[in-house]
Parts: C-alpha cells; structure tokens; sequence
C-alpha cells in the first residue's frame, strides 16, 4: 500500500511561496529543469541547500528586531 506523502519539491514550493521568496523561486525552477535534463543528482543537492537557506530565512524572522534594526527600517520613528 503506498502512504500518501507531500512530495518534497512540493513542500519547497509552499514555503516559498508563504514567505514570498521569489528568488528562491526562480532557484527552485531552475534546478528542476536542470534535472530534466540529467543533472538530477546536482540538482537534488541544491535543493536540499535551497531548503536549508529558506529554512534560515524563517529562523531570522523569528528573531526580533533590536533598535539598530527598528531605526533602519523606520528612520522617524523614535526609539
């Protein structure tokens, strides 16, 4: 009997889109075509490391912006 899993690439895929990584994306498109065309084991390695740097994309917005931050991005807010 075959479990029914969410494929990997398609787990990729939704995370990039929830956070909005279109250069990720474009990464993402790019190493599936490069697998089309015989480079599956390449590409399945940059995936994977396309995987780890959305997953520490999410770990730095989990981190809260300390005042240097806040005055950066909101230069006439007082802090």
């Amino acid at each position: 009997m075959i479990q029914e899993q969410t494929p990997f690439i398609q787990i990729v895929f939704e995370e990039i889109e929830e956070y909005g990584l279109y250069d990720q994306k474009l990464k993402l498109y790019n190493f599936l075509e490069a697998a089309m065309y015989g480079q599956a084991g390449k590409a399945r390695k940059e995936i994977d490391a396309l995987w780890l740097e959305i997953q520490d994309y999410k770990e730095q917005l989990a981190i809260p912006p300390d005042e240097e931050d806040l005055i950066l991005h909101h230069p006439t807010m007082s802090v």
